[in-house]
């Protein structure tokens, strides 16, 4: 989007980008789609693999999204610590999402551990200390 009003005649054109027309609403849609096409291209995943992450939501609800048009599935261990909106944003677009409860809605270290440490009950190779 140009704009007109702020900017004074024989000035430079300025242009702003509208993150609310990305697909999710956020400017992490872009972000989503670069890592999964780029895993994609390196042949790391392909049709039928399973997606990974540990998320607060907005970048779970955008690789959700673009996960789901390239038929790729899609974990998302959040906790409800996080939006509920989020939550259920990521499972509308298809994601599975694992909720680690908080302890009294409190994002603390210990909470974000357990969230990392889910993907191993997952699958034994997506652990944080996988390939080591």
């Amino acid at each position: 989007m140009r704009l007109r009003q702020v900017v004074p005649d024989g000035c430079g054109a300025v242009w702003l980008k509208l993150e609310s027309g990305n697909p999710t609403g956020s400017y992490k849609d872009r972000m989503a789609v670069s890592v999964i096409e780029r895993a994609l291209e390196r042949g790391d995943v392909g049709s039928g693999d399973r997606v990974v992450e540990y998320t607060g939501g907005s970048t779970g609800t955008a690789l959700a999204f673009v996960a789901a048009r390239y038929s790729l599935d899609f974990v998302a261990v959040s906790s409800d610590a996080f939006s509920a909106a989020k939550l259920r944003s990521m499972a509308v677009y298809g994601a599975e999402v694992i909720v680690e409860p908080s302890e009294g809605g409190a994002i603390t270290p210990e909470l974000i551990a357990r969230m990392r440490g889910r993907p191993p009950a997952l699958d034994p190779g997506l652990g944080p200390d996988a390939g080591r």
